[in-house]
């Protein structure tokens, strides 16, 4: 009777994981699938551009990979925009 006991138990614990891992999934909030799709596209994007080209600033020349000149513009362009974005400090004073 108790090994009874214990296969029921056994059986209604393993119902149970299936339920909880549905819901485990459907609580990931949709930012974090956006961050795993932007991270599959980086991974692609690096994997398809692996050639290496010359890249002349001013009077200097330097052969890199294609994928580290893109992303190092793109870094370059989001520092730009947190550097010129307007502060909150400024919003803040103008509500007063």
């Amino acid at each position: 009777m108790a090994e009874g006991s214990l296969q029921g138990g056994a059986a209604a614990g393993a119902g149970e994981g299936r339920e909880e891992g549905r819901s485990v999934l459907q609580s990931v909030p949709p930012r974090v699938w956006v961050a795993l799709a932007l991270l599959v596209l980086a991974v692609l994007f690096v994997l398809q551009n692996r050639d290496t080209t010359q890249i002349q600033v001013l009077f200097v020349s330097v052969a890199a990979p294609l994928w580290a000149t893109l992303t190092g513009a793109v870094v370059v362009g989001v520092v730009v925009g947190f550097l010129l974005r307007p502060s909150g400090r400024k919003k803040a004073e103008k509500r007063r």
